[in-house]
C-alpha cells in the first residue's frame, strides 16, 4: 500500500512537472503555452482581457503584457494572437507570437536564443524577409520553417551573432506574414527588396 501511495505521489509530481513545463513550450505548427492554432477566439478569454490590439475585415490582433511586481505593464514580455473569420460568427487562432525568454520549443530554442542555435536546432530555417523602419535604425530579420510552422524574428538583423526576439508560430504550409505584417513595438515596418 505504502508503495502504491508512493507511485501514485511521483506520477502527481511528474504530471504537475510536465503541465508546468507544458504551459511555456512552443510546438511548431501547433501552439504556444496554452494558446492553440486554429481554436476558436473565444478560449482566448483564459489569458483575461487583452492588452492592446487591432481589429479589421474580419481580422483581429490581441495582445497581452506580462506585469511587473506592481501589476504595472511590462511591454517587454508580450504574446500577440492573430484570428482570422473562419465561419459567420468564430474567428480562429491563426498566428501565435511571443517574445518572452520562458517560452523554449522542445529543442531549448526562443526568444534570446542566437540565430545560430535555432538554425542547428530547426536546419529548414531560412530568412524569408527583412523589415526596416523609414528612418533605417531599425532592421528585423524573419527566419522561417514553412514546413514546420515556425518562424524566428531577429531585431539585431545587422549584428554578426543575431538573437532571436521573437517566435512565430503559424499553420504548416503558410507563412509568418501570410496573413498580416506585424511587429508589436514597431510602427511603419516596411519590407526591404532582396
Amino acid at each position: 500500500m505504502r508503495y502504491m501511495i508512493t507511485g501514485l505521489f511521483m506520477l502527481l509530481l511528474s504530471s504537475a512537472g510536465y503541465a508546468q513545463k507544458a504551459a511555456w513550450l512552443i510546438v511548431p505548427g501547433k501552439s504556444i503555452g496554452q494558446i492553440t492554432l486554429e481554436t476558436p477566439s473565444q478560449r482566448l478569454a483564459v489569458l483575461g482581457k487583452p492588452d492592446g490590439g487591432d481589429a479589421a475585415m474580419m481580422k483581429a490582433w490581441r495582445i497581452w503584457y506580462s506585469r511587473k511586481k506592481d501589476k504595472g505593464i511590462d511591454s517587454s514580455h508580450m504574446v500577440a494572437v492573430f484570428t482570422a473569420m473562419r465561419t459567420q460568427d468564430t474567428q480562429y487562432v491563426k498566428q501565435i507570437r511571443v517574445n518572452s525568454p520562458r517560452f523554449k520549443t522542445a529543442k531549448g530554442v526562443g526568444a534570446g536564443s542566437s540565430m545560430a542555435a535555432i538554425k542547428k536546432a530547426y536546419p529548414g530555417v531560412q530568412l524569408k524577409q527583412t523589415y526596416e523602419s523609414a528612418n533605417k535604425a531599425i532592421r528585423i530579420a524573419v527566419y522561417e520553417d514553412t514546413k514546420l510552422g515556425i518562424a524566428f524574428e531577429s531585431t539585431n538583423a545587422r549584428s554578426k551573432k543575431p538573437v532571436c526576439s521573437m517566435v512565430v508560430v503559424f499553420d504548416p504550409g503558410e507563412s509568418a506574414a501570410g496573413y498580416l505584417d506585424f511587429h508589436a513595438g514597431f510602427d511603419m515596418m516596411n519590407p526591404v527588396e532582396k
